[in-house]
């Protein structure tokens, strides 16, 4: 069942419909799985009268798909608040998805597969050193989700891994969240809210607002994957793309270890140097160690307040266009080196059941402070923890993308604005520290257009 909202400005459409369905309840307590269509209007409201006591309840994950009158569709879901497509046309009018994604919200909701592809990033986007810092003389531990070594846009769980409440309202898509205090370890209870809006000039709007109940870290952004010749074109089309950032220092960071120093080093004369637009198949292989890129460049701002130029990428064959503003300080440029992402326990992305946060962060906690004592007889005979006794799953040579795609090593590229990466433990940094009574904001902006010829 889908619900279609006009703008009153009449060149946006908004239709709300349903992209899957999850579990509230427990991981072993398993739950029927219905498409799409079986849903019905009833159902939608979790179906409470047709659910026994001891059923788990039903989590509905939203679609939102925003066209306007420029043949430009964006699709967006609640789990992780995240764009599952987003189609533009080229300069022969041929419309083309441009945005990593899956088809279903299985899929998503398995991190062996789904390495934060088009979610938000947050509480904290990018790394936190060995996943510690100090507010107030106090010292908190964040869950290490970066090969067991570093903190990485917001833990296991972070925003891009929770449903969101949603609504329309006029030519927006409004989607909220309530982190609670502790959640992956990070103090005070956090209500964001994200505001989607796609305009009559192929212009897509992210703004993201904060608050917080006690003195804490935020740093939010967006992971969309794109390729502007297709999701599904691969790294040879990723190679034609001309790239050029707004940025004229970088974070610098060690060649074996992805945190920053705390240097910062300009970009003149080094394969860094992107001010001049060039060629990815004649840099992107250059950067040590043979990787990609995966760094934080330095944003020039203006004066003046609000959001300024950050990058701008071109893929002539198709001529389509991208231009990313935004009001943050640095941009984490990545060329999707580590596709596909390495293996981990394979229980440790059953998702196949059914999803309970709330038990996951405990176990969680469990194993950092020890068992409690009212799992510690059932230890003695013999139960271990299911996530560490697992043996890693095997190496994935693709990740299975929509439409059979198979996503590989250097097949997109993510322009994240956003501060700078362990921000919060370098004091010279641009401040990361969200107090109560403050208000935390993000404009970001993606901007699609045409271009017929190459003049440069």
């Amino acid at each position: 069942m889908s619900h279609t909202h006009v703008c009153s400005c009449e060149h946006t459409k908004v239709v709300e419909g349903v992209f899957g369905q999850m579990c509230s309840e427990y991981p072993q307590k398993r739950c029927s799985r219905k498409s799409e269509e079986e849903w019905s209007g009833s159902e939608l409201a979790l179906g409470e009268g047709d659910r026994s006591f001891d059923e788990p309840a039903q989590l509905i994950v939203k679609s939102y798909t925003m066209t306007n009158s420029n043949r430009m569709e964006v699709v967006i879901i609640t789990w992780g608040a995240t764009i599952v497509s987003l189609k533009c046309p080229d300069k022969f009018g041929r419309p083309a998805d441009v945005v990593l994604g899956f088809d279903n919200l299985k899929s998503y909701m398995d991190p062996t597969l789904n390495p934060f592809i088009g979610c938000i990033l947050g509480r904290c986007a990018n790394r936190i050193k060995e996943g510690c810092f100090t507010l107030k003389d106090k010292l908190y531990q964040l869950s290490t989700n970066d090969s067991n070594l570093h903190h990485i846009h917001g833990g296991t769980n972070g925003f891009g891994r929770q449903v969101w409440n949603s609504y329309v309202d006029g030519c927006n898509v409004v989607m909220t969240y309530l982190s609670q205090d502790g959640e992956e370890g990070y103090p005070g209870a956090m209500l964001v809210t994200i505001i989607f809006q796609l305009t009559a000039d192929n212009r897509l709007n992210i703004n993201m607002r904060a608050t917080t109940s006690k003195t804490t870290i935020v740093n939010m952004t967006h992971g969309t994957f794109f390729n502007l010749a297709g999701h599904g074109a691969g790294e040879k089309e990723l190679g034609k793309h001309q790239i050029s950032l707004n940025c004229n220092r970088w974070t610098f960071a060690d060649y074996e270890d992805p945190i920053p120093t705390g240097a910062i080093r300009g970009v003149g004369g080094t394969i860094m140097d992107l001010r001049i637009a060039r060629l990815l198949a004649y840099v992107m292989y250059k950067v040590p160690p043979g990787e990609g890129y995966d760094h934080n460049f330095c944003v020039v701002r203006s004066w003046e307040p609000g959001i300024s130029f950050v990058a701008r990428a071109l893929h002539a064959p198709s001529g389509r266009v991208l231009e990313v503003y935004s009001d943050k300080p640095g941009v984490q440029f990545y060329t999707s080196g580590r596709f596909p992402p390495q293996p981990v326990p394979e229980s440790s992305s059953s998702y196949n059941s059914c999803l309970n946060i709330g038990k996951w962060e405990q176990d969680m906690e469990l194993d950092k402070f020890g068992s409690s004592p009212d799992f510690q007889g059932e230890e003695e005979e013999g139960e271990q923890d299911f996530r560490t006794e697992t043996p890693p799953s095997k190496p994935l040579e693709f990740i299975p993308g929509k439409n059979g795609a198979r996503y590989k090593k250097h097949c997109a590229f993510s322009i994240q604005p956003q501060s700078y990466p362990n921000a919060v433990n370098i004091k010279h940094f641009p401040c990361v520290i969200l107090r109560p009574g403050q208000v935390y904001l993000h404009e970001l902006a993606y901007k699609f257009g045409i271009q017929l010829r190459n003049y440069m």
